[in-house]
């Protein structure tokens, strides 16, 4: 069975000429892949021999202008990134090398599921800090900064930008009391003192696992299209202090001394001076994380943002008990103190995005919506021809080879499946990019037996083979849910 995986709208359509017009052909599959944080859309297109590229689309030109810059930049730097094959002419679609789906993020959550990071992990960490070092010192006399994305140097007020939005997105949701002018001082004493030390480079700004992509074991980075002149110990907080990356303490300890090392092949630096910079960045990487989670998570409801926040929080406590310079800042250190003592946070509970596929019988009724929040799409399967009808098959079911091949002969449910997905598929989307927690797809004949059974199972195996979420098909006349 061949399912449309791309609806024709006009962005669609728009990707479909870009591509002809690159290679002359149209893509076999096209496969759209789940956004993170941004406003860009990401696809997968599959060619006959089997060869992808990844296509974004993005409508803010400035962003797409300045990622292209560097990426054309960095390829000619020799550093490891993906190479761009073609840009439209307004530049809101161009077409990238595809990595593959493994991510640093992916390997360090596997790992934490087995309870430490492995040592193969650490050596991943260390082959991405030798390359990060690389591309922040040894780029810095070739890029052109005024093509950067309209911040050109992560200066004092970019400082206060980032303590700013912690301070409105997430201290004042948070119901921890501050005085408001005693806690500008101290940013402003944070930014004056940063502004005025330190060797400026290029900053990558979101520096993070999950930025980090693995192909045949090296590390290449994606997502810089944020990048500007600052200190270099900005982006080493960001991966060492990833929320839910969850590096242990001995482990940042590593990898602050390997990346020290590396730093030091290229520029002479002293090491007491670059730690203590090197904290100061990790507590504004930290409370711009907080923010950004405040604002994604607790005000649009993102599951994703709204998860991390315990995680963030122990990186907060952490910095309370470890590192002095937060001392120096007295209603900084009360708030950072509240938010470490309060549990507000960490006893929200906030569950993986699921879909519930299921089949059922119209004559004892529809599912059970078990998530308390109503919706959802049925679908009437009983204008399809019905296999229960010959003796047969009445005690075979839609899992059956048999069923499944008088399906594809005598009827046209795939094409009623097809149109099921192109319906279902925007919402998905939709539910996934505004952080909601479920969705209930239903399927309904008569029996439950045969032609929702068949829809259900295509439908799941659908899911599981182009989105990351956790599927759940279950047969309520079968008994089966798995």
């Amino acid at each position: 069975m061949v399912l449309k995986l791309f609806e024709l709208n006009e962005s669609g359509k728009k990707i479909l000429d870009c591509y002809q017009l690159y290679t002359g052909s149209q893509p076999i599959k096209v496969q759209r892949l789940v956004p993170a944080g941004s406003d860009r859309q990401y696809y997968r297109l599959v060619n006959k021999d089997g060869d992808s590229h990844i296509a974004v689309l993005s409508d803010n030109i400035e962003e797409n202008k300045a990622f292209i810059y560097f990426t054309e930049l960095f390829r000619e730097l020799k550093f490891n990134v993906q190479e761009i094959y073609f840009v439209s002419d307004d530049s809101r679609i161009y077409f990238l090398e595809d990595l593959g789906d493994l991510s640093l993020f992916d390997i360090v959550q596997e790992d934490l599921k087995k309870g430490a990071l492995s040592q193969k992990t650490v050596s991943l960490y260390k082959k991405a800090i030798e390359e990060l070092v690389k591309m922040q010192i040894s780029s810095a006399a070739y890029v052109d900064w005024s093509k950067c994305y309209q911040i050109k140097e992560f200066d004092r007020e970019s400082i206060l930008f980032d303590l700013n939005y912690f301070k409105y997105y997430f201290l004042k949701v948070s119901g921890v009391h501050f005085d408001e002018k005693l806690l500008q001082n101290d940013f402003n004493s944070i930014s004056n003192i940063l502004e005025s030390s330190g060797n400026k480079f290029f900053m990558f700004r979101d520096f993070q696992s999950r930025n980090i992509m693995i192909k045949d074991g090296t590390p290449y980075f994606i997502d810089y299209q944020g990048g500007r002149k600052g200190g270099i110990q900005y982006d080493l907080a960001s991966l060492l202090f990833q929320a839910k990356a969850q590096i242990p303490e001995s482990v940042r300890d590593e990898l602050l001394d390997y990346y020290f090392k590396q730093v030091e092949t290229y520029i002479p630096v002293d090491d007491d001076e670059f730690r203590n910079q090197y904290y100061y960045y990790v507590l504004i990487r930290v409370l711009q994380t907080l923010g950004a989670y405040g604002f994604r998570g607790l005000i649009e409801k993102k599951s994703h943002f709204m998860e991390s926040i315990p995680f963030a929080l122990n990186n907060l406590r952490y910095l309370k008990h470890q590192a002095k310079i937060i001392q120096q800042f007295p209603e900084l250190f009360k708030v950072i103190s509240d938010l470490s003592s309060s549990d507000k946070f960490d006893k929200l509970e906030f569950s993986e995005f699921t879909v519930t596929v299921s089949s059922f019988s119209f004559k004892k009724g529809y599912p059970e919506d078990k998530t308390g929040n109503g919706g959802g799409f049925v679908f009437d399967c009983r204008g399809i021809h019905n296999p229960g009808r010959y003796v047969e098959y009445r005690t075979k079911t839609g899992r059956d080879k048999e069923v499944v091949n008088f399906f594809k002969e005598k009827t046209e449910i795939d094409k009623f499946l097809n149109n099921t997905i192109k319906t279902v598929k925007p919402t998905i989307d939709n539910y996934i990019e505004r952080g909601f927690s479920s969705l209930n797809i239903s399927y309904g004949c008569t029996g439950g037996q045969h032609r929702s059974v068949y829809c259900a199972e295509n439908l799941a195996y659908y899911l599981r083979k182009q989105y990351k979420f956790q599927v759940r098909l279950i047969h309520r006349e079968l008994g089966i849910s798995e």
